[in-house]
């Protein structure tokens, strides 16, 4: 198979778990992207929280899962 993507086979990954998961098509990407945002805080957690005070850390965190989380490109309207 061809993928047109530099990252290949990964985008199919996100809907197929959120798939297995739901079992129905109309959730699996809202349940995919749950897990992605749930993988994301865990590492977001464990570098921001060796490397950074807590109080900028988490303000930090959250606005990078925010980023992560949200369908739109950021800075269009």
């Amino acid at each position: 198979m061809d993928f047109h993507t530099s990252l290949g086979a990964l985008t199919f990954y996100t809907p197929a778990a959120g798939y297995g998961l739901s079992g129905s098509m109309g959730g699996a990407m809202p349940v995919g992207m749950a897990l992605v945002i749930l993988l994301f805080s865990a590492v977001a957690a464990e570098i921001l929280g060796s490397r950074m005070h807590k109080a900028l850390g988490l303000p930090l965190a959250a606005f990078l899962l925010l980023l992560v989380a949200a369908p739109a490109i950021p800075g269009r309207r």
